[in-house]
């Protein structure tokens, strides 16, 4: 994103609850905190349900412990 111009009652109704500005040490720039708004989740269409995986797992790995 380049430059834009903003009107400066903009930036300060838009920080009102947390400091979203700052300006550099030089004095020469001029920082803001552009928010955007976060897409939806997914939604959620279906569910794997694995049952007696343990079961499973102790027939596929054999038992016996590390050596």
């Amino acid at each position: 994103m380049g430059p834009f111009s903003l009107d400066p009652r903009d930036l300060f109704m838009a920080c009102a609850t947390v400091r979203c500005f700052d300006v550099a040490a030089d004095g020469q720039r001029f920082y803001t905190v552009h928010r955007v708004t976060p897409s939806s989740p997914p939604i959620i269409t279906h569910i794997k349900l694995i049952r007696n995986w343990f079961e499973e797992l102790k027939a596929k790995v054999p038992s016996g412990g590390a050596k």
